[in-house]
Parts: C-alpha cells; sequence; structure tokens
C-alpha cells in the first residue's frame, strides 16, 4: 500500500530517497488534512453563529417577558387598591344602612 510505504519513509525521515509519487502524496495527504480541519472549522463557526442568533433571541424574549412582569405587577398593585377601595366604601354603605334615619314627614318616624 502506498501509505505504508509513506509511513516507512516518514518513520525513517530519509527524505531523499523518496520518488516523486510519494512526494506528491505527501502533499496531497497534508493538503487533505487541511481541507478537513478548514471544513469542521467552517462547520464550528457556522454553530457557533447560530448559538449566538439564538442566544439573541432568547434574551429578546426575556426582556419581553420581563417587561409583561412588570406590567403585571402594576395591575395587580391597582386591583389591590381598587379592591381595598371598594371593600373600604362598601363598609360605609353598611354601616349607613344600619344608622337610624328620622324621616319627618307628619307625626311618623322610622328608620
Amino acid at each position: 500500500m502506498p501509505y505504508d510505504r509513506l509511513w516507512e519513509f516518514v518513520a525513517r525521515a530519509d527524505w531523499r530517497s523518496m520518488t516523486p509519487e510519494y512526494i506528491a502524496l505527501a502533499i496531497g495527504a497534508f493538503v487533505g488534512a487541511f481541507v478537513v480541519v478548514a471544513v469542521l472549522i467552517r462547520s464550528r463557526l457556522g454553530i457557533s453563529k447560530r448559538i449566538e442568533r439564538i442566544s439573541k433571541r432568547i434574551e429578546m424574549i426575556e426582556a419581553g417577558l420581563s417587561k409583561m412582569q412588570s406590567e403585571i405587577a402594576t395591575i395587580l398593585q391597582v386591583q389591590t387598591a381598587l379592591i381595598t377601595k371598594l371593600n373600604g366604601t362598601s363598609k360605609v354603605d353598611s354601616d349607613q344602612h344600619n344608622a337610624a334615619i328620622e324621616i319627618t314627614g307628619g307625626d311618623i318616624a322610622g328608620q
């Protein structure tokens, strides 16, 4: 096999006795390895760009959810204030209903 013979040359480091075919094979192997590494790096960069886009989308969603959460908290505070006011108003109304009212219409007095 050519690769076995190439490995023998590499192991012995006898570069002067290499034939042009094996030199071409060594250069081809080097270029092939370089291309494989370049493709792997490129695909890795593509993945990191996708991850970056996804993380930006997540940040936008989190910002929107935070805004909604603060709006809901504000609404709940207003609702609590309105309920408290309504309860306070209804207590005053119930106290007024229990009070004795004098109706003057001649001699008749009532509650």
